[in-house]
């Protein structure tokens, strides 16, 4: 078959490949796949292209599932041919691409042509670099590939091969019992955006339900934190990065030593401070985009065998030291409200042994004979001359008149 299709013309660009860009999760929790192979079977979602497709059963209890996209789009991605997820991170496209662009790193999201024309010469092109081991987008910088290695999903979510709803089932019909191929469940609300989804818009980035969940989800995770860091009257530091052991106390023995081994690699360090009592240290780097990289890309890791929380430190309030400053930091070490003990107050029935403990805030009602005292100082003040202010005096603004 390969000879007549070299000599058509029209059929060179069809895509002839030996084994499919598959994901773990597509692929199932059994070891052991069987794949069936139908050249030419159908045309590419995207391009349109006629290709080779690999069809299997995504695991033990999982559906059949076969390719949706040629390679030679994959590989422009980066991307599953099944799911159309990034094979690295195992995000949507429009995810990384967001992530990626944000971060300063838009030279590393390919912008595939949706015009036909333009398509087949971007194809050419990528499949001629690709032969000579050139890539076609540059490689992300740190910032960014820290970012997409915090959000990554890369452990294996078999649930999203589960076989399809039973439409028989929905509607009472379905008469095969347990041993129906599809899942007896009712379905979701119509009006669900999960229901509607789309293998072009996912490719492309655009209009993704799955993409704007997990980004609406991160939005609301970054305004929140937002929200409790201008309750706390809470002001970033400009390359100070806060670092805590998660968890209940006793923790690990961490010293300046540890700390500045551990966070040297991501820039020149000015100073580090360690609070081992509390479990926190916090460290100061020359550069801003030092701080946010190793914020990026040690948050949630492990130090000393305990899980880390990585922040921007809070920057020191108007007339706060920087001591006091990282005394606040932190919920764990956030210092409670000062409380006094005061007796009651003069003609009260209550008794000396019952004492109340009232915020420093509370108003506190002066006997009599404290504020008719009061009362006499501030006439006596108010009964002499006034302070005189030149600047105040009309006669004396501006240039005299002549």
């Amino acid at each position: 078959m390969s000879a007549p299709i070299k000599r058509d013309a029209l059929k060179q660009s069809w895509e002839d490949t030996e084994f499919p860009l598959v994901c773990e999760t597509c692929l199932g929790d059994n070891p052991y796949v069987r794949m069936t192979k139908q050249p030419f079977g159908k045309k590419c979602s995207v391009c349109e292209t006629p290709f080779t497709v690999f069809a299997f059963q995504a695991g033990t209890k999982g559906r059949l599932k076969k390719v949706e996209i040629c390679r030679s789009c994959a590989e422009a991605k980066n991307v599953c041919q099944v799911c159309v997820y990034d094979l690295k991170y195992g995000l949507p496209v429009q995810v990384r691409d967001k992530i990626l662009r944000e971060s300063g790193s838009a030279s590393s999201v390919a912008a595939v042509p949706q015009s036909q024309a333009n398509r087949a010469y971007y194809t050419q092109q990528q499949n001629r670099m690709l032969e000579q081991g050139i890539n076609l987008v540059a490689e992300p910088n740190a910032v960014a590939e820290a970012t997409l290695q915090s959000m990554a999903q890369m452990e294996p979510r078999y649930e999203r091969n589960l076989p399809k709803l039973c439409s028989f089932y929905a509607r009472g019909e379905c008469n095969r019992g347990a041993t129906c191929p599809f899942r007896h469940e009712f379905p979701r609300d119509r009006d669900d955006p999960m229901a509607k989804q789309n293998t072009k818009d996912r490719f492309f980035g655009t209009h993704d339900p799955v993409a704007n969940k997990i980004l609406g989800r991160k939005r609301k995770m970054e305004q929140e934190e937002e929200k409790q860091q201008e309750e706390d009257g809470y002001n970033k530091a400009r390359a100070t990065v806060y670092v805590r052991f998660q968890g209940e106390p006793p923790f690990p023995a961490l010293t300046e030593q540890a700390v500045r081994d551990y966070y040297y690699a991501y820039g020149e360090i000015v100073s580090v401070r360690a609070q081992p009592d509390k479990g926190q240290a916090f460290v100061e780097y020359t550069q801003p985009e030092a701080a946010q990289l190793a914020i990026a890309r040690t948050h949630r890791k492990e130090l000393l065998g305990k899980s880390l929380y990585v922040a921007w430190a809070r920057a020191p309030k108007h007339g706060e030291s920087s001591t006091a400053a990282a005394a606040n930091q932190g919920d764990a070490s956030a210092p409670k409200k000062a409380q006094v003990v005061l007796p009651p107050p003069p003609g009260s029935t209550e008794s000396n042994d019952k004492k109340r403990k009232v915020p420093l805030t509370t108003t506190i009602k002066l006997p009599p004979e404290v504020l008719a005292a009061r009362q006499q100082k501030q006439a006596a003040k108010g009964a002499g001359p006034k302070p005189h202010y030149p600047s105040t005096d009309p006669s004396r603004l501006g240039s005299a008149a002549s």
